[in-house]
């Protein structure tokens, strides 16, 4: 089973330091019954050009994305889909994230009955202020059911444009539909 969830900032992220038990103070879940009145009051102090957010990608055993692995929520998921674009093409995607570095890549692996691939996230060892947590959390990778996550990130991604239309407006969401559309 695989699992993709959006989450939004809704208090500033330059102070956030990763820890799993305080990431509800600082992101908010698009599915969240607030989240439109929290995320709008965030664009309006940013002037519609700062939305921060993380792309939570889980499966049964793996926790492949986390809440230290955000960024720009609008870059991420045009990365997200530009990855999914190019793997589509050739059988293999990466992206490297704006603001924090961290590399993002899929890669086919052929298989019967259905293809697998490889979901890689390397982390910025930049981010972490001491080299053991780097250690810990450096690379993150399993190996996913090709249709199963096409299926889930399409239908996250829908959500989040759907999400993103509703919002005080940037061109994103534009460019978020043009890629959709050429995926499918």
């Amino acid at each position: 089973m695989l699992t993709i969830t959006t989450y939004i900032e809704q208090k500033t992220l330059d102070s956030f330091y990763f820890n799993k038990e305080n990431f509800q103070d600082y992101f908010i879940s698009l599915n969240d019954t607030s989240s439109t009145q929290v995320v709008n009051r965030r664009l309006k102090k940013h002037k519609g050009h700062k939305l921060e957010g993380v792309v939570i990608i889980k499966t049964i055993d793996t926790t492949m994305t986390d809440f230290m692995d955000w960024d720009d929520i609008d870059l991420m998921w045009i990365g997200i889909l530009q990855m999914i674009l190019e793997y589509k093409k050739t059988g293999f995607g990466e992206h490297f994230m704006a603001m924090n570095g961290h590399k993002w890549s899929i890669k086919k692996i052929i298989t019967n009955p259905e293809n697998l691939m490889l979901f890689r996230i390397k982390r910025n060892p930049l981010n972490f202020e001491s080299k053991d947590s780097y250690e810990f959390y450096k690379e993150t990778k399993n190996i996913v059911n090709e249709k199963d996550f096409f299926f889930k990130i399409l239908q996250a991604a829908n959500e989040f444009i759907f999400f993103r239309e509703k919002l005080f407006k940037i061109d994103s969401v534009g460019r978020l539909k043009a890629l959709m559309s050429e995926i499918q």
